[in-house]
């Protein structure tokens, strides 16, 4: 192995530890040297000088060497042994402040400082407190500031360096956990005017009880992927829970019916998770009967396979299809989906679901005729449920909004338009026209 490829393995090695652990190993190497040099120094003075010291007067030159602050009483050395002796001890104390320090003992001062700066926070009053930076939080905060009044926020991220970059851009950040009492006093959680706690379904529980014991009175909004859990998240205070998943397949069905779709028996789902099964409830609602493509068996599952390969699409009818409405695991799957529907059929109207921003384009790109992602919907909601004021994303044509003037709103407002409601802990999706609207209920509908 080459002298080059062993220091990278080592420094990667060493880096891997933990600080600790690292200043650990520092402090004996730095003893190890120590001891020997002292040893040799003491002998070879003996031996070679011909100058017996003791022990302590030896030590105190090999530290005064390799602290590079000088040799005091015993320069100059008259043999040749000694001199290169003390040159490789002035070599050594360079190669221990300059390179050994910064890898083993830097970091550590390096951790403690950024602490220090992230640990607090100003107190702060009618403010949001965030649980974690997700996709879905960065479009909330994209929302909230984007609204002629003011909504101060602080985020709880409980990773440091993230946490760094977050204050680096602008944002009020704490380290810590939002599942900790003491983080979320840090926050002043109790003056706040909400919580926002999102993420997967056990954080997002665990956090609202942390603030329901901390702040009985602030209202929490929170994020749900399991709709079986609601009440779980009712139990632990959670004034409003957003469900997104439903509201996109609801949105995709409603902008498949409002593009001129009529209910057909050429429909193809590709994915029966939460908004392919979604959008399969819709359609067949309003008397359509579309095929559904799935990896797993179910019921409502009419083609089992890999949306991702041509056979499946083949076999789901694609290439005669006048709709194919994709909502897939991961957004490289979407993209390959609509890519080869795309290749299938050239006139097939094609609507798609993503995660993440940086997939839209891309999407779009391969053929999409449509495409919602579910982090910018879902950051919309919580906006909403938060504000008291519409909410509309730059790139999606879907709307929320909080009523105070039901009968007024809704006589300009097209039935068909609507996605859903949200009133209370219920999401209704597709009302009918007997559905009656009322006040502070969050309205989800299509703008014109």
């Amino acid at each position: 192995m080459s002298i080059d490829r062993w220091l990278t393995e080592t420094t990667r090695r060493l880096t891997r530890l933990s600080i600790g652990y690292r200043i650990a190993v520092y402090v004996v190497i730095v003893a190890v040297i120590v001891s020997v040099y002292t040893a040799f120094y003491w002998y070879g003075m003996a031996v070679y000088e011909g100058r017996n010291l003791s022990r302590a007067a030896a030590l105190q030159t090999v530290v005064q060497s390799l602290t590079t602050t000088g040799y005091g009483q015993d320069a100059p050395w008259e043999t040749t042994i000694m001199n290169l002796f003390t040159i490789l001890m002035q070599f050594t104390g360079i190669l221990l402040l300059f390179l050994l320090l910064p890898l083993f003992v830097v970091p550590w001062f390096s951790q403690l400082i950024q602490q220090r700066r992230f640990d607090t926070v100003e107190p702060l009053e009618n403010h949001v407190v965030i649980s974690g930076h997700t996709p879905l939080v960065h479009t909330f905060i994209t929302e909230i500031e984007s609204h002629a009044h003011q909504h101060p926020y602080v985020i709880i991220e409980t990773d440091q360096d993230r946490a760094a970059e977050l204050r680096d851009l602008g944002h009020t950040v704490l380290h810590g956990d939002p599942e900790s009492e003491s983080d979320l006093r840090k926050a002043s959680i109790e003056k706040a005017q909400a919580a926002v706690v999102a993420g997967d379904d056990q954080l997002t529980l665990n956090a609202a009880l942390a603030v329901r014991d901390v702040a009985p009175m602030v209202p929490i909004t929170a994020t749900l992927e399991d709709a079986t859990l609601r009440q779980y998240l009712h139990s632990a205070g959670v004034e409003y829970v957003v469900q997104p998943r439903q509201v996109i397949g609801q949105a995709l069905a409603t902008h498949y019916a409002m593009s001129g779709g009529i209910p057909s028996d050429r429909i193809v789902i590709l994915g029966h998770g939460t908004v392919g099964s979604t959008v399969r409830s819709a359609l067949e609602t309003w008397g359509a009967d579309p095929t559904v493509v799935d990896i797993d068996e179910d019921e409502h599952v009419d083609v089992v396979g890999d949306a991702t390969t041509t056979k499946t699409l083949q076999d789901a009818g694609v290439e005669n299809a006048d709709a194919v409405i994709i909502s897939l695991p991961k957004d490289r799957q979407a993209l390959y989906a609509t890519l080869l529907a795309r290749e299938l059929n050239s006139t097939v109207d094609i609507f798609v679901r993503v995660t993440e921003s940086k997939a839209v384009g891309r999407v779009k790109r391969a053929g999409a005729d449509y495409v919602l992602e579910l982090s910018a919907i879902s950051g919309q909601m919580v906006a909403a449920a938060v504000l008291d004021e519409p909410v509309s994303g730059t790139d999606s044509d879907i709307l929320f909004t909080r009523l105070s003037d039901p009968d007024g709103e809704l006589s300009a407002l097209d039935i068909d338009r609507i996605i859903g409601v949200t009133r209370n802990e219920e999401l209704y999706l597709a009302p009918d026209h007997d559905f009656e609207l009322q006040q502070s209920d969050l309205l989800i509908y299509v703008r014109e």
